[in-house]
């Protein structure tokens, strides 16, 4: 598996690529990749709670890891109850938090067009937007 830094590396690069493809009009990628800004980003934020370099991915408790369920992953990430005050705060991250939310790995094997441009772009906004972005605000904290 990545390290930290290397899991970083790759949502940034994720959140680019997904981008260029909805440029492209390739939304059901463009949506797929998105998904997955959130998940990097997660496992990033959770080496920094186990004060380790690499993801695990060796040994029984690595099963535990091996996740890609956001929800699952924000609470291994111990950011359950910074995200609960966030939201109080800013209802706005809850609404592009349950915009990502809907996002899950399984949609690699949806037949193309299965996610429209809206859904896409929907998800994109989510991610990066500077006040309530989801990917914003997990990199408070990776």
């Amino acid at each position: 598996m990545p390290t930290r830094d290397e899991l970083k590396e790759l949502a940034k690069t994720r959140l680019k690529e997904a981008k260029a493809l909805f440029d492209c009009g390739l939304y059901d990628g463009s949506y797929y990749l998105a998904g997955y800004v959130v998940e990097l980003s997660l496992k990033a934020r959770i080496c920094r709670v186990l004060d380790t370099n690499d993801y695990p991915d060796s040994g029984k408790v690595s099963q535990s890891f091996k996740i890609h369920k956001l929800d699952d992953l924000l609470l291994l990430a111990g950011l359950n109850r910074k995200f609960e005050q966030a939201q109080i705060a800013n209802p706005n991250l809850l609404t592009n938090w349950s915009l990502v939310t809907r996002w899950n790995e399984e949609l690699r094997y949806k037949p193309v067009g299965s996610s429209p441009m809206l859904q896409a772009q929907e998800a994109i906004v989510a991610l990066e937007d500077k006040n309530d972005g989801i990917f914003t605000w997990i990199k408070k904290y990776w």
